[in-house]
């Protein structure tokens, strides 16, 4: 499982996007940022949600 909590990455997001996959969870922020009025996915936002990217522990 990953997690991105978008508070400092996307403008007006307070929120914590969790996917099963690194690629899901891309496209999930791209998609919330979109929603919040973010015309423009920059390179420089798309480094910004992969360094902010954590992998959450999975109980078993």
């Amino acid at each position: 499982m990953y997690e991105l909590n978008c508070a400092g990455v996307i403008p007006g997001c307070d929120r914590v996007i969790r996917a099963e996959s690194q690629a899901d969870l891309i496209r999930k922020a791209v998609i919330q940022a979109k929603q919040l009025g973010v015309e423009r996915i920059t390179p420089s936002m798309m480094d910004a949600f992969r360094l902010a990217t954590t992998e959450a522990a999975t109980a078993h």
